[in-house]
């Protein structure tokens, strides 16, 4: 569950956040929010304490410490996250609502529905244990308390929607469209086993945690009783250490899997018996895809079908598609069969495929991973899309944009600047869309003058309401939409354009979901995706007789109808592999629907004392509001250790501080070589983030003896013992336009040694552009800097390190250059990063983990490398040759890998993390060839 946890935190780990937050400190929680979202904040502060109050009488537990809420909207889109620990833990919320189509639309109100969901998170996974020792360690060690208890993901997943939807009586548990899918699942004998149940491959596979998770602890409720359930959690938090497994199968008598098949078992098999009672569907195969797919969109004239795909890398494209029979790919199937029986005549030839895959005419790649959703042809030769532009505000947004895509030309325009329009609909000459628009956690419905970029809201914004899916009629005169007020489901509207004038769509009794509205081609009818007993039907609406017809009867989890000219009608068909377009006869049985919703009122599927009151906007005042406390500083241990086997190996102790937001980080610590005693010293580091300019202090006292080293006899490194201490501080001012960063840099620094001192001044920038296109991609940077130095001698100098880095057929590559020159002083070759030495604030060191510090010095210093690796993420294989006074001394080559790890927010102890490992083979003409490696794992700002 931690790293689920920790995978879409990483989503966040970005520039520090502004210094424009406000703090609301209630009895039980600190609700932390930039000012923009002040509405939300509100509301949440109260909602959060009416959450942890029914809570604490549903569970009978609840949390001791103050709870750090962040209220923000870095994604432009519905999520949250928990972390767990039990001395510092945190909720993120994000405002932005869910859509109509997801399995998170069934709620009472996003704010309530998420409030709870990650409140129960906590309750469940960051009690402190009951042993009194581990918990002491858990107050003292942020990433011991953070993986104190492994849960299984589906486990912490599972039962905080378990729990969501029994407090609400909505919720995912309860959700027609995810029961929909489900179903197909079990159907054909493809719903997750066990081990899958924490994996998020294959389609649907992240959501098989909340979704079967959630199914299954209820079943073991309902077939045992809660009490026994709950107890599991209680084991899990003994004097006695248990895991999930243990504290399980100690109360249920058996294992975990070994229930999951039985619950399986009974779920297929009433998935079956459903299965027998359909009437069959006079549908067709009319395009297979692969895995994901969404949102197909029809050209004017029907020869082409636009769909957004997504692969299990992840991999976004929009793919657009011949609507007539691929004969090509026919002919040769009948070819390659002929040919077949030709050579060997007893053979017998392929089955030719339900339908041939049609022909692809053009694909755009996602461009700088800012996704792609919602094509809308303008006309024959141009789409709109919606993808991400990222706002570089402190918070890092990424907001969602209008795009223009050129199918000719492959042209691809941006039509709105950071304007957050989700789902959209074009005019018919292109000029104005009407969209759905989220900001600050209102969804507005709007119209978008495409020419001047005026926006103009359709109704007045409140946080009561959510609007999705505006779809304008053939001629322009219609406009339906979606809404859904609190504590109602999605309900279908038809306005006029010219006079504003809506009225509601009827709905069948007892609906649910109720997404994905499309004319008819010829505007007198509206087919839309309603939820009803436990299935997704596609239902058509006829405007003038007011008539409701159902087309489909539970046969399959179907998504996005659209009718062509011929009145086909084609849509998306679920199953197990992901979604495929299916075609449905216009002859297909249609039941008149006589019996209608009276409203929009959802049912609560469950009620009892502990069921949450109605969802609703709370606009009182609660608790004390304050500017945000950055010097509310929370303090872990910090321990570090590295080993190089060219050099040394140090063990590091400290303290390391931060606020929530990491406005402020503070660090302080020591740092031995616990092997012969080549390199110790102590450190402080400080870091401010709060302002634009970003400041960075570092003070050291190290004491170096180069001929304690691993490798100092065999390198025959220079020997020098160096005993050093001073201070660094740097001022920078990061700037981003587009892909584009810039971030120049002043720095002072001042090192004392037993015999002599040096300071030096530096001025340098920092270049980072990059393009990225999937399967190819291409960026530089530039790192270069200035020095005038005063010691023994007055000195000046330069650094200057510049690559090219790229991805070709998918397989990422670098190439590096670097320079460094000083006059009238000198630069040490080899050694490591630590907190004692660091190539940002050292400027005397041209540091390799390979070779031992001070094995050769110089005045120039060239270095050329490169890298190649299969799969981002994965290690690189190398190369790296060093040359000084324009002669080689060493080069090396192996694997090596370095990651940076840290949430952006949060407690200490979770940021600011290096990894660095590697193995390489050393040449050189001075020394002994030979194989090294490290392993490094410490702190540093």
């Amino acid at each position: 569950m931690k790293k689920s946890l920790m995978a879409s935190a990483l989503l966040l780990a970005a520039p520090a956040f502004a210094a424009d937050w406000q703090t609301i400190h209630t009895e039980h929680f600190n609700v932390h929010y930039s000012i923009e979202h002040i509405d939300f904040a509100k509301s949440t502060a109260v909602e959060l304490e009416i959450v942890r109050t029914k809570v604490l009488e549903q569970q009978n537990r609840a949390l001791d410490e103050i709870v750090d809420v962040v209220v923000f909207d870095p994604l432009n889109a519905a999520n949250g996250f928990a972390l767990p620990t039990s001395s510092n833990p945190v909720m993120a919320l994000f405002t932005t609502p869910p859509q109509s189509d997801t399995v998170i639309s069934n709620s009472s109100g996003w704010q309530q529905l998420l409030v709870l969901h990650e409140y129960i998170h906590l309750v469940h996974l960051a009690q402190p244990t009951r042993n009194h020792w581990q918990q002491k360690v858990r107050g003292l060690w942020d990433i011991y308390d953070l993986t104190y208890s492994d849960t299984p993901r589906w486990v912490a997943e599972g039962y905080a929607t378990l729990i969501e939807s029994k407090m609400t009586g909505r919720g995912r548990l309860f959700d027609n469209y995810s029961e929909s899918i489900l179903r197909e699942f079990a159907q054909q004998g493809a719903l997750p086993t066990y081990g899958q149940l924490n994996s998020d491959n294959g389609f649907m596979g992240g959501s098989m945690a909340y979704l079967m998770g959630s199914r299954f602890l209820y079943w073991l409720e309902q077939t045992f009783s809660e009490q026994i359930l709950d107890s599991v959690w209680t084991r899990m938090q003994a004097v006695k250490s248990r895991d999930f497994d243990e504290a399980f199968e100690g109360v249920f008598g058996q294992s975990a899997a070994k229930l999951y098949r039985r619950f399986i078992a009974e779920y297929t098999y009433k998935a079956m018996q459903q299965e027998q009672g359909e009437q069959p569907l006079d549908s067709e195969l009319w395009l297979e895809l692969d895995l994901y797919a969404s949102n197909p969109a029809l050209s004017h004239d029907d020869s082409k079908l636009a769909i957004v795909e997504r692969d299990e890398k992840r991999n976004t494209k929009l793919v657009i598609y011949s609507t007539e029979d691929n004969t090509k790919a026919m002919e040769s199937f009948e070819k390659a069969q002929n040919e077949l029986i030709k050579q060997d005549p007893l053979d017998i030839p392929d089955t030719p495929p339900s339908v041939f895959k049609r022909e692809q005419k053009q694909v755009l790649n996602q461009i700088n991973r800012a996704g792609i959703a919602n094509p809308q042809w303008v006309n024959s030769t141009t789409l709109y899309f919606n993808a991400y532009s990222t706002e570089e505000s402190g918070i890092y947004n990424r907001v969602s944009d209008i795009f223009s895509y050129n199918i000719e030309t492959g042209n691809v325009e941006k039509l709105t600047e950071f304007a957050g329009l989700r789902r959209f609909n074009a005019t018919s000459d292109g000029k104005a869309v009407y969209a759905e628009q989220i900001r600050d956690g209102y969804s507005e419905l709007v119209k978008v003058d495409i020419n001047t970029g005026t926006i103009t809201p359709l109704f007045k914004k409140s946080l009561n309401t959510a609007y999705d899916y505006p779809t304008l009629s053939p001629d322009n005169k219609k406009l339906v939409y979606l809404s859904a007020s609190l504590n109602e489901n999605w309900q279908m509207y038809i306005q006029d354009v010219d006079s504003g004038i809506s009225r509601p769509v009827p709905m069948p009794n007892g609906y649910q979901y109720l997404t994905q509205p499309s004319f008819s081609d010829n505007g007198e009818s509206i087919y839309f995706v309603a939820g009803l007993n436990k299935t997704t039907d596609i239902y058509n609406y006829h405007i003038a007789s007011n008539t409701l017809k159902r087309l489909t009867h539970g046969q399959e989890a179907v998504a996005h109808p659209i009718e062509m000219q011929d009145e086909t009608l084609l849509y998306l068909s679920i199953n197990a592999d992901g979604p495929d377009v299916k075609s449905l006869a216009n002859t297909s049985i249609k039941t008149t629907v006589t019996d209608l919703a009276a409203n929009s009122k959802a049912p609560l599927l469950m009620v009892n004392e502990h069921t949450l009151p109605e969802a609703k906007v709370y606009t009182q005042e609660v608790g004390e509001q304050r500017d945000y406390p950055v010097l509310d500083q929370h303090a872990t241990f910090a321990l570090g250790s590295q080993y190089y086997s060219a050099s040394t190996s140090l063990l590091t102790m400290g303290i390391k501080s931060s606020d929530l937001l990491k406005q402020l980080d503070l660090q302080a610590g020591y740092s031995i070589d616990l092997n012969d005693n080549a390199l110790h010293g102590g450190f402080v580091n400080a870091k401010y983030n709060a302002l634009d300019v970003k400041f960075k202090l570092a003070l050291y006292d190290y004491n170096l003896d180069t001929s304690r080293q691993y490798q100092a006899l065999s390198q025959r490194s220079l020997n020098n013992e160096i005993d050093a201490s001073g201070g660094f501080l740097a001022m920078s001012y990061p700037l981003k336009f587009g892909e584009l960063s810039l971030t120049p840099e002043l720095a002072y620094n001042y090192t004392d040694y037993k015999q002599s001192h040096t300071r030096w001044t530096r001025v340098g920038f920092a270049q980072r552009w990059q393009y990225d296109r999937q399967t190819f991609a291409i960026g530089q940077r530039v790192n270069a800097r200035w020095y005038e130095g005063k010691g023994e001698n007055n000195w000046q100098g330069y650094d200057l390190d510049a690559s090219v880095f790229g991805k070709v057929y998918n397989a990422p590559l670098y190439i590096n250059f670097t320079q460094k020159q000083r006059d009238d002083a000198r630069l040490a070759l080899g050694g490591f990063n630590s907190n004692l030495i660091n190539q940002h604030y050292n400027s005397e060191f041209v540091l390799a983990a390979d070779l031992p510090f001070y094995s050769a010095t110089a005045e120039r210093y060239q270095g050329y490398g490169g890298g190649v690796t299969y799969k981002e993420g994965m290690p690189w294989l190398y190369y790296t040759q060093h040359q000084l006074d324009d002669s080689v001394y060493a080069q090396s080559y192996g694997l090596k890998y370095q990651g940076d790890f840290s949430f952006g927010m949060g407690p200490a102890g979770v940021n600011d993390l290096t990894f660095n490992v590697g193995v390489s083979r050393v040449e050189g003409s001075s020394f002994d060839d030979e194989m090294r490696a490290w392993l490094s794992f410490y702190y540093s700002l």
